[in-house]
């Protein structure tokens, strides 16, 4: 397959997998995409994004109001290609967020009370470095590329309550991703599959293992406009429910620092492929189900990515 269009499907793939990995807080993890860039050639995006927890699920499955917040953040990656098949991808993100829950609330049939940032207004601060590097493999149209990374917090921040900018554990992830161009079927259409494992070590005896599986897929509907749809899942692998964790008093109050839910997200993006070296993004997500305290969450994010280095070249323009 002539490298162009390996290029052609990176650049497809920027916009929403720069949304993916700014999610700040958000519930899911990043898992990088198939293509890479060529060597000395990457991608900078930045993205802002508008985050809700409207509530919680519980162990059954039921949806709550419990603990809501508003989240707004903004992330920096950068995506490198360190060769014409391996790249290094680093970001971090900023998030500012606010309680907007009631002043108790049950978790797991346990009163739990707003932490030290539940006072309803907004706090911000830097969240998590990630990195990572994937390997591409190139088997006719097909691209198949294990990942390995990580994130680590950026320093020591509150993590108990709900406006905390995140779990404030180290995690390593590693997985796999593949690509498949269907133009052969519809001009400018591509799928992607892709699997991570985030693992974090054990913490006061609670472990934390969770697999992601996106499903993604796109088409060019314009010269210029590129339509993506993704389906993702979180599987709780290894961590404590809520009734086990409920046992721990001293810990109970850093509970989503501990709990892993399981959860179902839908979103569909837009990216405006520009003439130069910028694209354009718009994506929104929204949680249709979940257990075990995950997220009911919705988020809308817009987005801009440059490349540099050399073009990516697009039919017709």
């Amino acid at each position: 397959m002539p490298v162009v269009n390996l290029r052609q499907g990176h650049r497809r793939s920027l916009c929403v997998a720069a949304v993916f990995a700014a999610i700040a807080g958000a519930p899911r993890i990043a898992t990088p995409q198939p293509w890479v860039p060529p060597r000395g050639e990457g991608s900078v995006s930045i993205s802002y994004q508008n985050y809700y927890t409207l509530g919680h699920y519980d162990l059954q499955g039921r949806p709550n109001t419990n603990g809501a917040t508003h989240s707004k953040a903004v992330a920096l990656d950068l995506d490198y290609g360190v060769t014409d098949r391996i790249a290094l991808v680093v970001g971090v993100p900023f998030i500012s967020s606010k309680y907007t829950g009631p002043p108790s609330y049950f978790v797991g049939g346990k009163v739990t009370f707003p932490g030290p940032l539940d006072d309803g207004t907004y706090h911000g601060a830097l969240q998590d470095f990630r990195v990572a590097v994937r390997r591409m493999f190139i088997a006719g149209p097909v691209a198949l590329t294990p990942f390995v990374g990580g994130t680590v917090p950026s320093h020591e921040y509150e993590t108990q309550g709900e406006a905390v900018p995140g779990r404030g554990r180290p995690e390593l992830r590693l997985g796999a991703s593949l690509g498949v161009p269907l133009d052969r079927l519809l001009a400018g259409a591509s799928m992607e599959v892709r699997y991570g494992l985030g693992a974090a070590p054990p913490e006061d005896g609670h472990s934390s293992v969770r697999s992601l599986i996106d499903l993604e897929g796109g088409v060019r509907v314009l010269p210029r406009l590129d339509m993506r749809g993704v389906l993702a899942w979180q599987l709780r692998n290894k961590g404590p429910l809520a009734p086990e964790l409920a046992a721990d008093e001293e810990n109970w109050p850093d509970h989503d620092r501990f709990i892993l839910g399981n959860f179902f997200n839908v979103g569909v993006g837009a990216t405006l492929v520009s003439i130069g070296s910028m694209d354009v993004s718009a994506f929104w997500m929204q949680t249709v189900s979940g257990k075990n305290g995950a997220h009911r969450a919705r988020l809308f994010t817009v987005g801009a990515t440059w490349t540099f280095g050399g073009a990516f070249k697009v039919p017709g323009l």
